[in-house]
C-alpha cells in the first residue's frame, strides 16, 4: 500500500505532464511586439512578406478588447481541423494550443516567440468586425488576451526541431502549419517549452510573474543543453544512478518497467543563452522531475545540499506534526 508521502509525490509528478494534446506549431515572420502593421519583420525564407515587408500575423499578440485574432500564411487554404480532433463537420474547435516560432535572424534557426492557450482555432479565414484595427486582415484563431503570451525578443532561446534534409521526414518544412503531438521527434521540444509555459503568469507584468517566466527560460535552456548533449546524460546516468540525489525517488521502484531508467539531469551551474560549455559528470545532478523544478524556483538555483536541507527540514517538521 502507498504511504500518504508517495501518493503526495504521485500527485505532483502528474502535474508536470499534462500538455494538452490539441496543439499546433505555427511559422510566422520574425516581429518584436506583433501589435503594429507598421512593425519591421524579417521573413526569412517566405518570399511574399520578404518582398512586401508585409506579414498578417505582425497583428497576432494585438490586443482588441480583450482578444487577440492570429494568422499564419496557409496559402488561403482551410486549417485540417481534423487533426486537432474535430470532426469534418465542425468549423472551428476550442481548447487548442497554438505554439508561434518564427527563424531568428541571427542563428537562422527556428526559434519559439509566444504562444497561445485555449484558442479557438477557425476551418476557414475570418473576417474581422468592422471597425477592427485589423481592417481586411482576416485570421484563423482567436484567444482571451491573457491567454496569449509573447516571448521577449532577447528571451527567445527554445529551438524548434525543422527539416533540413530534402529526405527528412515528420518535421515541419515548407508549410507553416504542423501537428507535432505525438509525434517522437518532437516528444522532447514538447517537453522543453512545456517548462517555459508553465514559468509565464497570465498577466506577464509584475515582478513576480518576470521572475517565474525567467525560471521557465532557465529550466528550457536546461534542458536544450541535454537534449544536445545526449552522452553526457547516458554518462550522469551511470556515474550517479537513476535515483534522485535529492530526495530518493526512483521512478522504475515506483511505475515499474516504465520508469526504468529514468531520471532527469541537472546543471549545478546556470546555463546562459547560446554558452557553449564542456561538461563532465562532475558538473550535474540527477533529480526528479519535483526536485528538478524546485531547484529552478530561485533564479540562482538550490545547490543538492541546500535541496536535501530543506527536504529534511520539511520531513522534520511534518513528522513533529
Amino acid at each position: 500500500m502507498r504511504s500518504r508521502e508517495d501518493l503526495l509525490k504521485f500527485v505532483d509528478c502528474r502535474i508536470f505532464v499534462d500538455m494538452p494534446q490539441k496543439i499546433m506549431l505555427c511559422r510566422l515572420v520574425r516581429a518584436e511586439e506583433y501589435k503594429s502593421k507598421k512593425e519591421e519583420i524579417f521573413a526569412g525564407n517566405m518570399s511574399y512578406p520578404a518582398t512586401h515587408k508585409l506579414a498578417v500575423e505582425q497583428l497576432n499578440f494585438a490586443d482588441e478588447k480583450g482578444s487577440v485574432y492570429g494568422f499564419v500564411e496557409n496559402r488561403s487554404q482551410n486549417v485540417k481541423l481534423e487533426n486537432l480532433g474535430a470532426s469534418p463537420a465542425d468549423d472551428s474547435i476550442d481548447g487548442v494550443m497554438i505554439v508561434f516560432c518564427a527563424v531568428d535572424e541571427r542563428s537562422m534557426k527556428l526559434k519559439v516567440v509566444g504562444w497561445y492557450e485555449n484558442a479557438t482555432v477557425f476551418r476557414e479565414l475570418q473576417m474581422p468586425k468592422k471597425g477592427s484595427i485589423r481592417g481586411d486582415w482576416e485570421y484563423y484563431f482567436q484567444a482571451s488576451t491573457i491567454d496569449a503570451h509573447l516571448v521577449p525578443a532577447t528571451e527567445r532561446d527554445l529551438e524548434v526541431p525543422r527539416k533540413t534534409r530534402r529526405i527528412d521526414q515528420g518535421f515541419i518544412g515548407q508549410r507553416n502549419i504542423f501537428y507535432p503531438s505525438g509525434n517522437p521527434n518532437y516528444e522532447r521540444f514538447l517537453e522543453n517549452f512545456d517548462l517555459v509555459r508553465r514559468g509565464a503568469l497570465p498577466n506577464g507584468t509584475g515582478e513576480t510573474d518576470q521572475a517565474a517566466f525567467q525560471e521557465g527560460q532557465l529550466a528550457s535552456r536546461e534542458a536544450s543543453y541535454f537534449a544536445r548533449n545526449a552522452g553526457l546524460v547516458k554518462a550522469a546516468k551511470r556515474h550517479h544512478g537513476t535515483t534522485c540525489q535529492g530526495c530518493g525517488f526512483n521512478f522504475a521502484d515506483f511505475y515499474g518497467d516504465i520508469g526504468r531508467d529514468y531520471i532527469e539531469v541537472h546543471h549545478k551551474r546556470p546555463i546562459a543563452a547560446g554558452e557553449v560549455r564542456v561538461s563532465t559528470v562532475d558538473d550535474v545532478d540527477v533529480l526528479c522531475a519535483n526536485c528538478h523544478r524546485i531547484v529552478h524556483r530561485r533564479e540562482i538555483p538550490l545547490t543538492l545540499k541546500e535541496l536535501k536541507a530543506l527536504i529534511a527540514s520539511q520531513r522534520a517538521r511534518r513528522k513533529r506534526a
